[in-house]
């Protein structure tokens, strides 16, 4: 050990510095491994319980809840570590044009829309591909039947379904929006995705 250590003393900065971070990145990835698997174990005992046919009681659905957020929370800071290059601008109400267009096609391309966007870009301090990654889980998060509301302002997007059709306020969709900044809450009947304003 001894060794080693001398070994590494004796080597210039710049062959120390590519050592130094892979030894971080295999600490942080073994780290990660661990409380992946820890979390996953008790998810995947959790689901082969359910799809074996045998009851699951509500403290055990709390564990696997439990058990998926705290996986969430290990794999979190390696997603911003991977995005730390850089925040960027995007243009909000372009990203929901954008959403828009892939939402509206199949049994939902004649759904009835009423839109009030921008002429003009609607700058937030997000990464582009985040923010339209976050439009279309909202957009997916709302039940569409009677048509849908889809409004832009001051960095928010609102999505209120027609007739008070009730929104689905999924977890993922709540995850995707704190992964580009922002937050999802529920106003009434419409979800409203809040995002830094650039």
């Amino acid at each position: 050990m001894s060794s080693l250590l001398s070994t590494l003393q004796e080597l210039p900065d710049d062959e120390l510095l590519p050592l130094a971070r892979s030894a971080a990145i295999g600490s942080l990835s073994g780290g990660i491994a661990h409380d992946a698997g820890n979390a996953l174990f008790g998810i995947l005992g959790l689901l082969e319980l359910a799809t074996a046919g045998r009851p699951v009681d509500p403290d055990r659905l709390r564990l696997l809840r439990t058990s998926a957020g705290e996986l969430d929370a290990s794999l979190r800071p390696l997603l911003r570590f991977a995005r730390a290059e850089g925040g960027g601008t995007a243009d909000l109400a372009g990203a929901v044009r954008e959403a828009l267009d892939l939402y509206l096609h199949g049994d939902r391309k004649d759904l009835s829309l009423a839109e009030r966007l921008p002429e003009g870009p609607a700058p937030v301090a997000c990464r582009p591909a985040d923010v339209l990654q976050a439009c279309v889980h909202v957009l997916l998060s709302a039940d569409p039947r009677g048509g849908l509301g889809v409004e832009v302002e001051d960095g928010r997007l609102r999505v209120r379904p027609a007739g008070g059709t009730e929104t689905i306020d999924t977890i993922a969709a709540r995850r995707i929006a704190a992964n580009a900044g922002g937050s999802l809450t529920r106003d009434g009947d419409a979800l409203v995705l809040a995002l830094p304003v650039a």
